[in-house]
């Protein structure tokens, strides 16, 4: 499912690995994948801040590179601190779809069998995964500096975030999950998301341990706050 331009470039296809599902997780996040049929356009692109996940990108640059020997390019909107790392492949789509990424929207997206089965490979799609969509947040609670920290995991999926739950209970890492229904006061709008929370120093230890972090933005907070 190659295009001529893919097989111009040097495009290569992966085994399944760590590194792959990592990018599920990112993808996941916030990313996509889509086809544009007007255009005969394949895209898979990612979304960050354009200042805070500057070095994340690079990053991310060279994990599509290890993976497909391509690198995205990276877009800045003007005025925003909005950034895309966007790439076009018809076999980079097509390996994507193959292995269980779905295109367009991901309201109920879930985590691939071959992912779920591979422990090593829930980690890293988990890091991927809040690297690009979840956040740490130190909390004051009853100190005067933030100082207790919180990984939280949102999203507008009951699969990602049950099956997420489960398997970090599987590992002594266990969380809060639940249901939150909102409604915005200007237009009446009902949204219904699903957060995941994992708690406290003990616990960011054992996540440290066993998933880590690839976006520096968080090591640098746990850092500078002597978390």
């Amino acid at each position: 499912m190659h295009s001529k331009n893919d097989l111009k470039r040097g495009l290569t296809i992966p085994e399944k690995s760590e590194k792959l599902a990592e990018l599920f997780g990112v993808l996941t996040g916030d990313g996509y994948i889509n086809f544009y049929s007007s255009k005969n356009d394949y895209i898979i692109e990612i979304a960050g801040h354009s200042i805070e996940d500057s070095e994340y990108f690079e990053y991310l640059s060279d994990l599509f590179f290890s993976l497909f020997n391509l690198k995205p390019k990276k877009y800045v909107r003007k005025n925003q601190n909005t950034a895309y790392l966007r790439l076009r492949s018809k076999g980079i789509f097509h390996f994507l779809e193959d292995c269980g990424f779905v295109r367009g929207k991901k309201e109920q997206i879930g985590i691939p069998s071959w992912i779920k089965k591979n422990n090593p490979y829930m980690a890293r799609f988990i890091r991927g995964l809040v690297d690009t969509d979840g956040s740490l947040v130190l909390k004051k609670r009853y100190k005067t500096k933030p100082y207790y920290p919180v990984i939280n995991i949102v999203s507008k999926s009951k699969p990602l975030i049950t099956t997420t739950s489960s398997w970090l209970k599987t590992q002594n890492l266990a969380g809060w999950s639940g249901c939150e229904i909102k409604k915005d006061k200007r237009n009446e709008v009902i949204t219904q998301n699903y957060r995941l929370e994992i708690n406290g120093k003990k616990n960011l230890k054992k996540w440290l341990k066993l998933i880590g972090f690839s976006n520096k933005k968080h090591l640098t907070k746990i850092k500078k706050n002597g978390t």
